[in-house]
């Protein structure tokens, strides 16, 4: 497996649907995604996937 970082809308549905609206982040820890905070849009939350920082922090 090759995607350790991804984001989910808070409300569900595809990624690229209201890219405004704030985004779950989550990593995976060998065993399982766990969360690691929110983006506050589309973006921020594929600049954090990317292996920038996480927003805000």
């Amino acid at each position: 497996m090759d995607v350790y970082r991804r984001h989910r809308p808070v409300g569900g549905g595809a990624t690229h649907v209201r890219p405004e609206e704030p985004r779950v982040l989550e990593s995976w820890d060998g065993f399982a995604y766990v969360p690691e905070g929110t983006a506050p849009n589309l973006a921020a939350a594929q600049a954090w996937a990317a292996g920038g920082p996480a927003p805000g922090g």
